[in-house]
C-alpha cells in the first residue's frame, strides 16, 4: 500500500557561512584555541564513551566542573553537551546498523530458501540465478551474521565506537596510495578535521553569545581560556577577550542575522579550517514573522494545492519537471534541468543550490504553489537495493551519485522562504505507471514524452491525492458503447451535405451497411458468435456495396442515387466511397 503524501516543513534553524581573512596574529591565536578546545573535547568524549549507559547527572556535573577549571563555564558547557550529543548519535547509528543487518540477513535467507532459478509463489521470493551466486551469498550470510552478533554485543554492553575526524579519513592513513594524498597532505587534513572552535549561543546576552561574539559591525571577539589569555595578554583586555583584526561579513541572509544579534537572541558560531583557510558559520533560529500557511481555517495541504503543483522526477543526470493544474492535468510541455554531479564538493553543493533556485523560479513563473518530490530511501542496503550481478552494482553506483538528502533539505528551506510548499510522496511505480498511462497520450508526432517526464506527472498527481490513471477505466458492455457512438455521430454529422456522411448505423431498407442482429441481451459477451443462429450472421461486404440478398432500392445519399450499374464490383465501390468524403460524384454518362 502506498504511503500518504506529506508536507515537508523546515526545521526552523538556519546556518550562514563566510570566510575570515585572518592576519598572522589572528591565525596563530585561533589555531592555538582550536587545539586547546579540541584536546579537552577529545578527552571528555573518551570519558563519556567509557561510562556508557552508567552515565548519571552527577557524572555530567563532575565533568563540567573539571573543564570549567581549565577554560570557562560556557566553554565547558559547550564541550560536555557536544560529547553527550555525539554519544547519543552513535547509539542511534548503532541501532540503525543492527536493524539494517537484520533486514539484509532476512533477505538473503529468504532467497536461499528458494531453489536456483526458481520462485516461491507464496512469498514471491526469487532464487539466485546461478549456483555460483548462491555460494557467494552463503558466504556473505555468514559474514553478516558474525557482524550482527558483534554489533549486538556492543549494544547490550553500551559500547560505541566514535572517531574524531571521521573513520574514513583514518582508513586513508593506511592506504595513502589509493587515497591520492601524500603524508603531509593527510596530516593537514586530519588536523583540520579534528580541530575546530564551537561556541553555543545564549539568549539575553550581548549579541547572543558570550564565548565568541560577532557584532553588527562585523567585529569578532573571542573569550580565551586562562592559559592562552596569559600567553597573549598584550593583545587581550583584562577579561581575556581578544578582538580579531579580520571582520565578518555575511553575503547571504545578512539582514536576518543582523536582526538576530541586535535583538540579543541566541546565535551559535563555529570556526573551521579548510584547505589553509578559515571559515565562520553562524547558526540561529530566526523569529517567524508571517503566519503559517493554512491559518485561515484551511489545512496546509489544501492551501498548498490550490494553485497547482510542479511534479519533479529526480534522476542521476537531470530533473524532469511538469506543471499540473489544480485538477491534476498537465499544462504545456515539461522542463528538463541538468544535474551534473561531478567535481569538488563545493561545486556539487553549488549545483544543488542552483537546481533549487531554478525550480523556485519555474514555480513562480507558472503560478504553482507546491513542489512535489519523491520520498526516496536509498539506505535500504545492498541486498534490498537493486539486484545482484553487474547490473545491480551499476544501479547502486548510480543511486549513490544522487544527492537526495542534501537536495531535499536545501529545497525545503529555500521554498519556505519563497512561500512555496514541498510535498514528499511514495516513489513506488511512478516510472512504470507514467509510461503506461501518460507517455503515449502526451506525445506528439514531433515531440515524444520520455518515461521520466511521464513519471513527473504521476508524482504530481500523487501529491494532489489523485490516481495515476487519466480517467476511470472500467468494462462497458458492447451495446452501451454502440449507443454512445451512435449518439455522437448523430450530434456531429449533418445529413444531406457533401462533407458529412450520414451514420451507417441506420437499419432502414436503404442502409448501405447491414446492422448486426442478436439473439438476446448477451450478444456483447465474448462467446456470442458461437451462440448466434445462422439467421443472425450477415454476409461480410464493403459498406459502399449492397448487402447480399437485399433487393430494395437504396435511398438517396449525399444528393446522389447510385444506379445498379454504378457498382459493378467491389473495387469500384471502394473508389466511390473514397470520393464521397469531400467532393460530389457525378453519375451521368
Amino acid at each position: 500500500m502506498l504511503s500518504l503524501p506529506r508536507v515537508v516543513t523546515p526545521a526552523g534553524a538556519l546556518t550562514v557561512r563566510t570566510r575570515l581573512r585572518l592576519s598572522d596574529r589572528d591565525a596563530v591565536i585561533l589555531r592555538e584555541l582550536a587545539e586547546c578546545l579540541s584536546r579537552l573535547a577529545a578527552r571528555d568524549l573518551a570519558e563519556r564513551v567509557a561510562l556508557g549507559d552508567r552515565h548519571t547527572v552527577a557524572d555530567f556535573a563532575r565533568r563540567k566542573r573539571e573543564l570549567t577549571a581549565l577554560t570557562s563555564s560556557r566553554w565547558a558547557g559547550t564541550i560536555t553537551r557536544g560529547s553527550n550529543d555525539q554519544w547519543e548519535l552513535a547509539r542511534r547509528a548503532q541501532a540503525a546498523h543492527i536493524k539494517q543487518l537484520a533486514a539484509e540477513i532476512k533477505a538473503i535467507e529468504q532467497r536461499l530458501s528458494t531453489p536456483v532459478g526458481g520462485r516461491d509463489e507464496a512469498t514471491r521470493a526469487k532464487g539466485y540465478p546461478t549456483r555460483r551466486v548462491r555460494a557467494a551469498k552463503q558466504q556473505r550470510l555468514q559474514i553478516l551474521r558474525a557482524r550482527a552478533a558483534e554489533v549486538a554485543a556492543d549494544a547490550s554492553a553500551g559500547r560505541v565506537h566514535v572517531v574524531r575526524g571521521s573513520k574514513a579519513l583514518l582508513r586513508d592513513r593506511l592506504h595513502l596510495d589509493r587515497s591520492g594524498r601524500s603524508l603531509e597532505e593527510w596530516r593537514d587534513r586530519w588536523w583540520e578535521a579534528r580541530n575546530r572552535i564551537e561556541a553555543d549561543g545564549e539568549a539575553g546576552k550581548t549579541y547572543g553569545n558570550q564565548s565568541l561574539r560577532v557584532g553588527p559591525d562585523g567585529a569578532v571577539v573571542v573569550k580565551l581560556p586562562p592559559t592562552l589569555a596569559e600567553r597573549h595578554r598584550e593583545h587581550c583586555d583584562r577579561f581575556g577577550r581578544y578582538t580579531l583584526d579580520a571582520r565578518c561579513r555575511f553575503a547571504y541572509r545578512a539582514e536576518e542575522w543582523r536582526a538576530q544579534v541586535e535583538a540579543h537572541r541566541a546565535v551559535g558560531y563555529t570556526v573551521r579550517f579548510e584547505g589553509g583557510r578559515c571559515y565562520l558559520a553562524a547558526s540561529f533560529t530566526p523569529a517567524e514573522a508571517r503566519p503559517p500557511m493554512g491559518s485561515n481555517d484551511e489545512s496546509p495541504m489544501a492551501s498548498a494545492l490550490s494553485g497547482g503543483v510542479l511534479g519533479i522526477d529526480q534522476n542521476v543526470d537531470h530533473l524532469a519537471v511538469w506543471r499540473l493544474d489544480a485538477h491534476g492535468n498537465p499544462v504545456g510541455r515539461p522542463s528538463r534541468l541538468d544535474a551534473v554531479q561531478h567535481g569538488t564538493a563545493s561545486r556539487r553543493d553549488a549545483r544543488v543550490r542552483h537546481l533549487c533556485s531554478e525550480l523556485i523560479r519555474l514555480a513562480r513563473r507558472t503560478g504553482a504553489t507546491a513542489l512535489v518530490v519523491e520520498d526516496l530511501a536509498f539506505g535500504a542496503g545492498r541486498e534490498r537495493c537493486g539486484w545482484s550481478g553487474r547490473a545491480g552494482r551499476r544501479f547502486r553506483s548510480s543511486v549513490a551519485g544522487i544527492p537526495y538528502g542534501r537536495f531535499l533539505s536545501r529545497l525545503v528551506v529555500m521554498a519556505h522562504r519563497a512561500d512555496l510548499v514541498v510535498i514528499a510522496v511514495d516513489p513506488a511505480y511512478t516510472t512504470r505507471w507514467g509510461a503506461q498511462h501518460w507517455r503515449r497520450s502526451t506525445s506528439t508526432t514531433r515531440v515524444k514524452t520520455s518515461r521520466h517526464e511521464a513519471s513527473a506527472i504521476v508524482i504530481g498527481r500523487r501529491g494532489q491525492g489523485l490516481g495515476a490513471r487519466r480517467r476511470a477505466e472500467k468494462a462497458v458492455p458492447r451495446g452501451k458503447t454502440e449507443e454512445a457512438g451512435r449518439s455522437r455521430v448523430d450530434a456531429h454529422c449533418r445529413a444531406g451535405t457533401e462533407t458529412h456522411r450520414p451514420a451507417a448505423y441506420d437499419s432502414g431498407p436503404g442502409s448501405l451497411r447491414a446492422q448486426r442482429t442478436a439473439d438476446g441481451p448477451e450478444d456483447g459477451a465474448r462467446d456470442a458468435p458461437r451462440r448466434r443462429t445462422p439467421t443472425a450472421l450477415q454476409a461480410a461486404q464493403h459498406r459502399s456495396g449492397q448487402p447480399a440478398g437485399n433487393t430494395s432500392v437504396p435511398v438517396p445519399r449525399d444528393g446522389w442515387t447510385p444506379s445498379p450499374g454504378s457498382v459493378r464490383e467491389q473495387g469500384a465501390g471502394r473508389r466511390l466511397e473514397g470520393c464521397t468524403h469531400g467532393v460530389g460524384v457525378s453519375t451521368s454518362g
